[in-house]
């Protein structure tokens, strides 16, 4: 009786480990954006316990990403809706790009150069034309 129980629990387990590996290209894109915008609020928190001459502008650097990552988050749920369907995987691979890129511009300081933004995503526009 045991062993059913527990064979009926692995089973179950198994199940539902395999149902959570299949996430959508959108539900991933919404995670990393949740990651990005963590690594934000973290580095955020850190300048501010900063008592440097260039806080000002380090926070400003962050205030611009996370300006930008506010932009690819109103893109993200705009393209199921706006976006034809033969189009959309490269929305979406636009749309990663910009969150890795802001994700590797977030520790950069005032001076330092910035990866750029891919072309397809400028002003906060998505461009697929």
């Amino acid at each position: 009786m045991i062993h059913l129980r527990f064979l009926a629990a692995a089973m179950l387990a198994g199940l539902m480990a395999l149902g959570g590996c299949a996430t959508s290209r959108v539900d991933q894109l919404h995670r990393k954006a949740d990651r990005v915008e963590a690594s934000l609020k973290g580095e955020q928190r850190r300048v501010l316990a900063l008592t440097s001459a260039d806080r000002a502008q380090r926070l400003d650097h962050l205030n611009s990403l996370r300006t930008t990552l506010s932009a690819a988050n109103v893109g993200l749920g705009a393209v199921p809706h706006l976006v034809e369907p033969d189009k959309r995987d490269v929305a979406y691979d636009v749309l990663e790009e910009v969150y890795d890129t802001i994700e590797w511009n977030i520790p950069l300081g005032p001076g330092d150069a910035q990866r750029p933004l891919p072309s397809r995503f400028s002003n906060g526009v998505l461009k697929l034309n």
